[in-house]
């Protein structure tokens, strides 16, 4: 991967992230600009993350084949995602309110 698209790649992760700010900001005020930022961000890191593991490779379908105790690691991706975003929101706010 070139520095260019590495960068252009960038540059498009953080508007995403800033309409995630901006979206979150309308809905949840109390989070203030850091906390929400600092969502946005956490939520494109998991996202990237969980991907991984909800959407696995030919290759790690058969690892998972062949050894059936390493499915347990695939995860369902909606379902993780709503669960640690969640963790993650609530702790952020509780946070804010104290």
């Amino acid at each position: 991967m070139s520095a260019e698209v590495a960068a252009t790649y960038k540059h498009s992760t953080i508007a995403n992230v800033g309409i995630l700010v901006r979206i979150l900001g309308t809905h949840l005020p109390e989070l203030g600009e850091e906390d929400t930022f600092q969502f946005g961000a956490a939520t494109v890191l998991v996202a990237g993350s969980v991907w991984t593991h909800a959407h696995p490779s030919a290759a790690m379908l058969a690892a998972y084949e062949a050894d059936p105790e390493l499915a347990a690691i695939r995860l369902d991706f909606t379902d993780t995602m709503r669960g640690a975003l969640e963790v993650f929101l609530r702790g952020l706010l509780a946070r804010a309110a104290d």
